[in-house]
């Protein structure tokens, strides 16, 4: 049964982050697209590597793909309908991915800091207004 969730779950996840992957930020570049495969790979990488949460279930946009390195923003939830407060325990953040690689920037104090060494300039901004989104 566990596992039959697991798949429902990263199946609507793949659906959902479908729909956001083929989204551009920046510098007005022709949107990403990316096959089922490869973006079934950088989700699997951000749930299994990327988020704080146990068993999320993450929505992937890619901001931009650059040789091996995958720039974009994750947004994680508890797939357990156990959750009691399920908005408090979403889990969003920007990611640079070199191969399999993921990376984020640490919360607090070294969060602007650790934004400017990850990510090129010209995404800062998409990184700002995900983050801004996040305080209302």
């Amino acid at each position: 049964m566990g596992q039959k969730i697991g798949r429902f779950s990263l199946g609507i996840s793949v659906m959902l982050a479908m729909g956001l992957a083929v989204t551009s930020c920046g510098s007005g570049n022709e949107p990403i697209s990316l096959s089922d495969q490869e973006l079934a790979d950088v989700v699997n990488i951000v749930q299994a590597h990327g988020t704080v949460l146990e068993s999320a279930s993450c929505q992937v946009e890619v901001f931009r793909i650059e040789g091996s390195t995958t720039y974009g923003w994750a947004t994680c939830a508890p797939t357990s309908e156990s959750a009691s407060d399920a908005a408090a325990q979403v889990d969003a953040f920007p990611f640079r991915l070199d191969g399999e690689d993921l990376r984020r920037p640490d919360e607090g104090k070294n969060y602007q800091k650790d934004v400017e060494e990850l990510f090129p300039e010209d995404l800062r901004s998409a990184i700002n207004q995900h983050t801004t989104g996040l305080a209302k």
